[in-house]
């Protein structure tokens, strides 16, 4: 017992224990940015079970890798006690050193490519730990760990025996036994490479669909004359396809938007009203796109990352559905992930994806390549069959957090400011001072380059006759207009969180640009018109006649509407402006399989505070219901694109035909 206590994996479980209750001490949990005490105890007090097994499993997996490490390194040291003729000793204080040194190497490594998890416990804190954290972004990369990893095991198990003439004796009795070890990591590297190179892609006999969707992709970002030195997958993507330069979302939050987008109706005929409907809501959803592809023969599968989690909760017709799943456990799971950063390194491996599943929830640990060859490895398993393929990038979504190198491929490196990494979502602020404004927009470019660069590696596996699309599921507020802030579907002011990029790239129609405005509920017809199937009734238009040129424009008009209320108060609004009801985490409940969901005495209220929307090409009538009253604001989007000047009182005509418009289709 003795011997075993002082040994190197003793020790290095000890540090693995010492680690764990550092950051068990100082770890800081809060649930959507909110740091509410009675908050916190409530959500814990609900699922306490979840939350003490995640902790003992976070100890198990400190104290496992740790102990690994002492291993090592108390072997090393026997290896060149060996080597010299001595007797083992120091097992322990090597084991210790050992643990320090591996755990340390691994946390660099992490931070060097997921640099957001760390930003909060190291760069924030500020003193040594900023100085370290900005080191290892700036100085190490992941290639150059793993080239000193190398050297150091190498001189830690292979020097003792080349230096020495017992170690020498050694290698000439087991040269076969050596040869074998260092080769067959050596065939198993150029496996894994063959293996990873991407197959020819595969013809289908019917068409087949390829969406790739980006969380927040705003239009500019793919339509603009820059776009091909900054996105040049998308761009590309662009210029071969036909482009719907004024397509416009119904609400600018993912899960009503994908819903419309997928079932070609309204949220107030598809039931999906914001991000948190009950489970009788998501159940009543009715046809889509993918169910009606389904049924004909299709195979459908969606492949997303954290903001994906809508499709776990929502049977909308996919037969492979590879998301993440969100309820109060994953959430109670990642945030006590996010207080311990010790663990964090291992949670953010391969391995530590599967052991914490709440790593799929993670924004911080976005990756958009790794969800590239998911969706890639999903098309192999159609061999050959018609599909209908969503693909749903997350990156570009609040925190707009990207892995190295994009976080900073288009930030001042001289940059030092609180957004150096990622933008936090809470709390949400009105106006940024210019140098904060342009780094959060440097980190929304450099999280549409991930995906940009991930999408290149998508395409090369689909062959010309597959029909792709590019969108966004909603737009972005990114601290271009002074007050209305960043993110998307608190408000109606201005055009950049409900218009989107939207491109159909089917190999047959030729490359154009469409003016003409088109809404998320055309997709679905027109989709179906390509595939040859009858999409779903709803309240979209079949598209074709803009694909194929023979219109110019549907005569459409778009209506948008605002999202939830996730806080009382928000960028866009002055006091008393909005219909006031709680804050998310006062107005929703759990379930008792952990699904949150919005209270339902608060489902007529948040109906009811909706700001509501329609928009022509000349233009657009906002209704705003506030506590003394509804106000209507017209503008007018030629002479003043960014909505700044209400010109109802010198237009009545304009206001009087779009008010009666805008209230057939409330009632409709």
């Amino acid at each position: 017992m003795r011997r075993m206590l002082a040994s190197g994996p003793a020790a290095g479980a000890l540090v693995g224990c010492a680690l764990f209750a550092l950051d068990f001490a100082g770890g800081e949990v809060g649930f959507m940015g909110l740091r509410d005490p009675r908050v916190i105890a409530a959500v814990l007090e609900r699922a306490r079970a979840h939350a003490v097994a995640q902790q003992l499993l976070m100890l198990a997996v400190l104290v496992g890798a740790c102990a690994g490490f002492g291993a090592l390194a108390a072997l090393s040291g026997r290896a060149w006690d060996l080597a010299r003729g001595r007797s083992p000793r120091r097992a322990f204080v090597r084991g210790l050193l050992g643990a320090l040194v591996g755990h340390g190497w691994f946390l660099a490594r992490s931070m060097a490519q997921f640099p957001q998890l760390y930003s909060a416990h190291f760069y924030e804190r500020g003193g040594v730990r900023r100085t370290a954290m900005v080191f290892a972004t700036d100085h190490l990369s992941t290639d150059t760990l793993d080239v000193a990893l190398a050297c150091g095991l190498a001189v830690a198990f292979v020097a003792p025996l080349v230096v020495s003439v017992r170690g020498r004796a050694w290698l000439r009795r087991r040269a076969i036994l050596v040869l074998g070890a260092l080769g067959v990591p050596a065939v198993a590297v150029a496996a894994a490479a063959i293996a990873a190179r991407p197959t020819k892609p595969v013809a289908t006999a019917r068409p087949s669909v390829l969406l790739l969707a980006v969380d927040s992709l705003r239009a500019d970002r793919v339509f603009a004359p820059d776009a091909a030195a900054r996105f040049p997958t998308l761009a590309g993507l662009a210029a071969r396809g036909v482009r719907f330069r004024e397509a416009f979302v119904t609400q600018a939050r993912t899960f009503p938007s994908f819903v419309s987008l997928l079932s070609g109706r309204f949220p107030s005929h598809h039931g999906i009203r914001h991000e948190f409907p009950p489970a009788a809501a998501r159940l009543a959803i009715g046809a889509s796109l993918p169910s009606v592809l389904r049924a004909s023969g299709y195979r459908t599968a969606v492949v997303s990352d954290f903001a994906g989690e809508i499709f776990s909760r929502t049977p909308i017709g996919f037969d492979t559905v590879d998301v993440p799943l969100m309820n109060l456990d994953t959430i109670v799971g990642e945030q006590l992930l996010n207080a311990h950063p010790n663990v964090l390194p291992y949670a953010a491996t391969r391995l530590g994806r599967h052991l914490f599943p709440a790593t799929g929830i993670t924004a911080e640990l976005e990756d958009p390549m790794a969800l590239a060859d998911r969706a890639a490895a999903q098309l192999d398993r159609f061999a050959g069959a018609p599909f209908f393929l969503t693909v749903f990038f997350s990156a570009p979504h609040t925190p707009y957090a990207a892995p190295t190198p994009f976080w900073r491929k288009f930030a001042d490196a001289g940059y030092r400011g609180p957004y150096r990494y990622l933008k936090q979502p809470l709390p949400q602020l009105a106006v940024l001072p210019p140098e904060e404004a342009r780094q959060v927009q440097a980190l929304y470019d450099g999280a549409v380059a991930s995906v940009d660069a991930a999408i290149a590696r998508l395409l090369a596996r689909v062959d010309e006759h597959t029909i792709v699309v590019l969108l966004g599921d909603h737009g972005e507020n990114l601290f271009d207009v002074p007050g209305r802030g960043m993110g998307h579907g608190d408000h109606l002011w201005g055009d950049l969180a409900n218009h989107i990029p939207l491109v159909i790239a089917d190999g047959k129609h030729a490359p154009r640009d469409v003016d003409g405005i088109v809404r998320d509920v055309d997709l679905a017809p027109t989709l179906g018109a390509l595939m040859g199937v009858a999409a779903p009734a709803g309240d979209g238009v079949d598209l074709s006649p803009l694909l194929d040129g023979t219109r110019e424009s549907l005569e459409l008009s778009s209506f948008e509407e605002s999202g939830l209320w996730l806080l009382e108060s928000g960028p866009g609004y002055r006091a008393g402006d909005r219909l006031p009801y709680p804050d998310l985490w006062h107005s929703t409940e759990a379930a008792d399989d952990g699904d949150i969901f919005l209270q339902p005495r608060f489902e007529g209220p948040s109906t009811d505070a909706k700001v509501r929307a329609i928009r022509t090409p000349r233009w657009k009538l906002v209704y705003q219901p506030a506590p003394d009253g509804v106000h209507w604001r017209l503008f007018d989007l030629a002479a003043d694109p960014e909505q700044r000047r209400d010109v109802a009182d010198a237009h009545p005509e304009v206001l009087a035909e779009l008010r009666a418009k805008l209230g057939e289709w409330l009632q409709r």
